[in-house]
């Protein structure tokens, strides 16, 4: 049997397309955005998915910080497309960043959907905690799914993580390739030429060539003879010619 959207359901849409029009798009005169959030606010509870979704989406859009506690515990939403949507929003309306936003982002990293974390990643990075708001991110990093420590890995590559380069070296050994490849990226974007003898030990001894070439790459911001010496090393004896490349670009 053909899938039935009921008449309920397409009045609520078409609302939202009006609102989205209104609101969303065209400036408003403060009467009329006012009503649009106060009717946007409402449809987050709405029964059908597809609402719930639109409404987080608009809002995001609309762009009002007063939306975000609304919007946030829809991060527990049975329906992926909620919870996907409404990470993406408080990404946008980038609320007061408190222990809870992270705590719920957080919880996204987590959540076994890859579209899920991936927005988390995103809003990580758009509302930009700080450096004494990390530590649940990078807990993360001993999780036992690799999925969750490549999510947090690379959460940490947006934001200044210059406090947890501890941690993320500690973690730098990790199994699964993507990982480290991730935790490398974040080292390399935050520790500064100290971690130089680290990142010159990767390019050297890891066995996945993606890690090396990351490796190369960050190691193309630094200028000392050490690091010189490595990426000519790499161009000379690395067998995988992405590496070679990436260290010939990096001398």
């Amino acid at each position: 049997m053909p899938y039935r959207i009921s008449s309920r359901t397409m009045v609520r849409a078409l609302v939202l397309s009006i609102l989205c029009l209104t609101g969303c798009v065209q400036d408003s005169p403060p009467s009329s955005k006012e009503h649009s959030i106060s009717v946007l606010l409402e449809l987050l509870r709405d029964e059908a998915p597809e609402i719930r979704r639109t409404a987080a989406e608009s809002l995001g859009k609309i762009g009002d910080t007063r939306a975000s506690d609304a919007i946030l515990p829809l991060k527990s939403d049975p329906a992926t497309i909620v919870r996907e949507a409404s990470v993406l929003a408080i990404g946008h309306l980038k609320p007061t960043v408190t222990d809870g936003v992270v705590a719920l982002l957080t919880r996204a990293l987590e959540d076994p959907v890859e579209s899920i974390r991936q927005s988390a990643v995103v809003a990580i990075g758009e509302v930009e905690p700080g450096s004494g708001l990390l530590p649940p991110i990078v807990e993360l990093l001993r999780s036992s799914d690799p999925a969750v420590r490549r999510a947090a890995a690379l959460a940490l590559l947006q934001v200044d993580a210059s406090q947890s380069i501890g941690s993320l070296a500690a973690a730098g050994r990790d199994s699964d390739a993507e990982v480290r490849q991730a935790i490398v990226a974040a080292i390399g974007e935050w520790g500064g030429s100290g971690v130089s003898p680290w990142l010159r030990e990767r390019l050297a001894q890891d066995l996945s060539p993606g890690v090396r070439a990351e490796a190369a790459y960050r190691l193309g911001t630094f200028s000392d003879s050490e690091t010189k010496t490595a990426l000519e090393t790499a161009v000379a004896n690395d067998a995988d010619s992405g590496v070679r490349r990436w260290a010939k670009r990096g001398i």
